[in-house]
C-alpha cells in the first residue's frame, strides 16, 4: 500500500515537473513572439520614416550645377592657408540635389585639406561628367607620398571632430545616391573622389 502511494506521489511530481517545463516553454515562446512583433513594428516604423525622409528630400531637391557650388566652397578660409586650383568643364555638370548640403560637403573636404596639407600647397579640384555620373576629385598637387594625408580623410584613427566631419560627408553623399571615397588620380597619387548621379537630359 505504501509503495503504491509512493509511486502515485512520484507520478504526480513527474507530471508536475513536465507541466512546469511545458509552461516555461510556452512562456518563452510567447516572449519571443511578442519580441518579434515589437521588432517587426519598429522595422516598419523605420521603413516608413525612411520613406518619408526620402520624399521630403526629393521635394527639397533642385537641379544644381556643381561648378558654382565648388567655387563657393573653395573660399577665403582655404585660400589663406593653401592654394586652390579648380578645373571645371565649360558645360554644366547638373545633379538633382539639395544645394546647401552639397555645399556643406565641399566645404568640409576643403577645410580638411587646409588642415592637413602643408602651407602654400595646391589643392586641385576637378569636376567632369563620366557616363551617368558627375565626378569630383580632390588631390594634393604637392604631395610627396603615394597616400597623402588628404586621402586619409576616412581613416577611423582620426580625432572625433574629423571623424564626425567625414561621416557627415559620407552621409550627404549617400543621401544623394552617391558615394565619396579615397581614389587615385591618373598620376597614381591618392586623393578623394565624389560620384553623384548625373541628371540625364530628357530624350
Amino acid at each position: 500500500m505504501t509503495g503504491g502511494l509512493q509511486t502515485g506521489h512520484l507520478g504526480t511530481i513527474i507530471a508536475g515537473v513536465i507541466l512546469l517545463g511545458l509552461g516555461g516553454v510556452l512562456c518563452m515562446m510567447g516572449s519571443l513572439f511578442v519580441a518579434n512583433m515589437r521588432q517587426g513594428a519598429r522595422a516598419r516604423e523605420r521603413a516608413a520614416q525612411s520613406m518619408q525622409d526620402m520624399r521630403q528630400r526629393l521635394g527639397a531637391s533642385r537641379v544644381q550645377d556643381l561648378r558654382p557650388l565648388l567655387d563657393a566652397a573653395s573660399g577665403q578660409t582655404a585660400r589663406e592657408t593653401i592654394r586652390v586650383d579648380i578645373q571645371l568643364p565649360q558645360e554644366a555638370v547638373p545633379v538633382l540635389a539639395i544645394g546647401s548640403e552639397l555645399g556643406e560637403l565641399f566645404a568640409k573636404v576643403t577645410a580638411y585639406a587646409a588642415s592637413v596639407m602643408r602651407a602654400d600647397a595646391t589643392l586641385q579640384v576637378c569636376a567632369h561628367a563620366d557616363g551617368r555620373h558627375a565626378v569630383i576629385h580632390w588631390r594634393d598637387l604637392d604631395a610627396a607620398d603615394a597616400r597623402p594625408p588628404l586621402a586619409r580623410f576616412f581613416d577611423r584613427t582620426h580625432a572625433a571632430i574629423v571623424r564626425a566631419s567625414a561621416d557627415a560627408c559620407e552621409r550627404i553623399a549617400s543621401h544623394h545616391g552617391g558615394r565619396i571615397y579615397s581614389a587615385p588620380h591618373a598620376s597614381g597619387v591618392l586623393g578623394l573622389t565624389l560620384r553623384l548621379p548625373l541628371l540625364q537630359p530628357r530624350a
